[in-house]
């Protein structure tokens, strides 16, 4: 391999070695966890490509321990779980160490030399709730911050990632429309997250544009349970439904095949998400897909801009209509 002219990173050490970027990473910060034989093969790539860390040096220079931590402040879903997975694979390809703390989701006060361990270069903070806690103020006022879920009423240092979920509301209810719908009604998500607000304005919109009267059935949870009784009584004009997400969806399909109503027949539906096994329900379902991953991505972009004194803005990334049997 020629690298003449490229400077190497951990993303082609990983490559190189057969490995991933978080087990690469390992290696050459010489954690004791990695298997023998595969911590040979990195080593091996380290030394045939030429990789020279340069962390401690930059860390020196800039005062910098080359660690980054992760608040986690809101229930840990899918989407979550998925963002976070992507946070730590970023961070390691940058050669940073990650930590973590969990706050019990609407937590509003809290100690921030309990929560931020000393030495942290920034923060990244998985929220989402509807109202910003005074801690968020506080952190964002002392380093770095990235928080995601949200990109409105954020501190003016901070910086956040958030999928655009209005958006994603108006094409599923404006999907629903097309295909032959007249009247949709929205299973919406529990009020104390901006998400379900979100997704809630976009039916709204989309409804006032068509001239259509709407019927929100509001669900105390994401869980599918939460929409059964819901959608029990769903009047019969009613010809769709758009779930705030996959699970409330799922419960909306069995609400409905226990009223003997058939899905796309007589009624057509659409979740929220794309969570995995989402193509498998009965009928597979038409979502909107969440690229969590891509927001995991950006936040540690965002992020690593910001520790290197450079500007950073909020990012919003759309999702994508998935269409299936369910419409």
């Amino acid at each position: 391999m020629n690298n003449r002219g490229k400077r190497i990173n951990l993303r082609d050490i990983a490559a190189d070695a057969g490995v991933s970027v978080v087990t690469a990473s390992r290696v050459v910060r010489g954690l004791d966890l990695v298997a023998e034989p595969t911590r040979e093969r990195v080593l091996e790539a380290v030394r045939r490509l030429n990789y020279q860390p340069n962390l401690a040096a930059r860390s020196l220079s800039a005062h910098r321990t080359g660690s980054v931590h992760v608040i986690n402040a809101v229930q840990m879903f899918h989407g979550q779980v998925a963002a976070f997975v992507a946070i730590c694979e970023e961070l390691a390809a940058l050669g940073l160490h990650t930590s973590t703390s969990v706050l019990p989701p609407g937590t509003q006060e809290a100690d921030i030399r309990e929560l931020v361990p000393m030495g942290a270069d920034g923060i990244i903070i998985l929220g989402g709730r509807t109202e910003p806690s005074p801690w968020v103020d506080q952190i964002a006022a002392l380093m770095p911050t990235v928080v995601m879920g949200r990109v409105h009423r954020l501190p003016a240092t901070a910086v956040g990632v958030a999928v655009d979920h209005e958006a994603g509301a108006r094409a599923g209810v404006t999907h629903l429309l097309d295909v032959g719908c007249r009247r949709v009604a929205h299973v919406s998500g529990p009020p104390d997250w901006m998400d379900a607000h979100l997704r809630l304005a976009g039916y709204r919109a989309v409804c006032a544009e068509a001239g259509m009267p709407e019927l929100v059935l509001p669900a105390d949870s994401w869980d599918a349970a939460a929409a059964v009784p819901l959608v029990s009584a769903l009047p019969n004009d009613i010809d769709g439904v758009f779930a705030a997400n996959d699970q409330l969806a799922l419960g909306t399909l069995h609400a409905l095949w226990r009223a003997g109503r058939s899905v796309p027949g007589d009624v057509r539906v659409v979740g929220y998400d794309d969570i995995p096994g989402a193509d498998s329900f009965h009928p597979p379902l038409t979502t909107l897909r969440q690229d969590f991953h891509g927001v995991g991505r950006q936040a540690v972009a965002s992020l690593n801009l910001l520790m290197n004194g450079q500007a950073a803005t909020s990012s919003v990334i759309q999702p994508t209509l998935i269409v299936r049997a369910s419409t």
